[in-house]
């Protein structure tokens, strides 16, 4: 069974049809499956209502199953449950509105470790406007969100070093202008003195 939902969020179901994985990919516009199965991203596509109608066998191995595993259970199972309520708002609104997909979120891979995903789809249209298609990607952007925080941790203490060096300075300022009024007083002191 395929998963995908109406526009109130109410799941919708399909079986799949014993199309071999190749006609599916040659029915949705694919027809270089050598290019789709092993460029360094994931790549699937759905239907007009969101029910994914094909997966390259390469996206499905990452996450441990096989593209009909994906076809017949939907994506939603792979998807960590605390990024899922934003994948499936954002994947309504996509098919609501005909507006470009993307979102970033958790995907459970084949070691049973997650790893950030940007997925993206935008829709594929008829002559009159119609959608025909969505095309999809999911692109692993882990490493780059680690990369991302680790810079935005780097920040973080400079930005925490620079404002203690401003606190030290400002108090050396203050300490430098009580000892500099000193010394003018103790300097009035002498003068009156003489």
């Amino acid at each position: 069974m395929v998963e995908a939902f109406e526009a109130d969020g109410a799941a919708l179901g399909i079986d799949i049809a014993a199309a071999s994985l190749a006609d599916a990919g040659q029915e949705c516009g694919l027809p270089d499956l050598f290019l789709a199965e092993h460029i360094p991203v994931q790549i699937w596509t759905a239907l007009p209502n969101g029910l994914l109608d094909y997966v390259t066998e390469q996206t499905a191995n990452r996450l441990g199953l096989t593209a009909a595993d994906l076809l017949r259970d939907g994506w939603q199972n792979v998807v960590h449950p605390e990024d899922l309520g934003l994948a499936v708002e954002r994947w309504l609104h996509a098919l609501a509105s005909g507006e470009d997909y993307e979102v970033e979120f958790r995907l459970k891979l084949a070691g049973g470790s997650y790893a950030w995903h940007l997925a993206r789809a935008i829709a594929q249209r008829s002559p009159d406007g119609r959608i025909v298609r969505w095309l999809g990607t999911n692109t692993n952007i882990d490493e780059l969100r680690e990369e991302r925080r680790r810079i935005q941790a780097l920040l973080d203490e400079v930005i925490e070093q620079a404002q203690e060096r401003a606190l030290a300075f400002a108090a050396l300022r203050r300490e430098n202008a009580v000892a500099q009024a000193r010394i003018a007083e103790l300097e009035a002191q002498l003068l009156r003195e003489q």
